[in-house]
């Protein structure tokens, strides 16, 4: 059985983790003056017939900050200095990210240097993202630059331990993995229909698989 491509969204998953670093980042650096801008929505006017109420029909800015009764910042909205790319993000009662929205694009080697600006611009890509309370990666859905879409769960260490996926040419696949991210079990449905099943060693060797052909005849190997 062919090994279910999985590399990808290990690659992507850790982009989004190092992207929402920071976001969190800039989350601590936020300025209370962003609640000023919030404020702007709701406009009092004076009219004959005393004062109302009217709601901007636009309000526009770079950053906002939601802030509960305490001062502290519970929800940002953000762009990313690096990339210009927005996200979304919510935060506890300590101040640490456990949900995070974004639409991120693919890093460039010597982004800074005058070629980059002649370059055409990245896709980006949208991804949601599910932190413990202590800022660790434990999930996170995206969609890849090649517009394919995976699933990942991570331990607390931040490997990933469960991805699904599904990949260009239709298919789809399952993968657990052990210690240090080493893929140990593979469960696959091929572009053709066919399903098979892969079992892995710690070096990522296949040392058992089933298959079933198209014409449901079975394999084991």
């Amino acid at each position: 059985m062919s090994e279910p491509i999985n590399h990808g969204i290990v690659e992507r998953l850790e982009r989004l983790e190092a992207a929402n670093g920071i976001l969190q980042q800039e989350c601590r650096r936020w300025r209370r003056g962003s609640l000023a801008a919030a404020a702007a929505v709701v406009i009092l006017g004076i009219t004959g017939a005393g004062v109302a109420a009217r709601i901007a029909p636009m309000l526009e800015a770079n950053e906002f900050v939601l802030r509960d009764k305490d001062g502290k910042a519970r929800a940002a909205l953000a762009l990313r200095d690096k990339d210009g790319s927005p996200g979304l993000a919510f935060l506890d009662h300590k101040g640490q990210v456990r949900l995070s929205f974004d639409l991120g694009s693919r890093d460039v080697e010597g982004s800074d240097d005058a070629k980059a600006k002649d370059r055409p611009p990245l896709r980006e890509t949208p991804g949601v993202n599910i932190y413990d309370e202590d800022g660790g990666l434990r999930a996170a859905l995206t969609i890849r630059p090649d517009g394919t879409p995976g699933l990942g769960l991570f331990d607390k260490d931040g490997q990933p331990r469960l991805s699904l996926d599904l990949c260009t040419d239709g298919s789809a696949g399952l993968n657990l993995y052990g210690e240090a991210a080493a893929l140990r079990a593979a469960l696959a449905v091929r572009p053709d229909g066919s399903p098979g099943l892969g079992l892995f060693n710690k070096q990522g060797q296949v040392v058992q698989s089933i298959d079933l052909a198209p014409d449901d005849r079975s394999a084991v190997h």
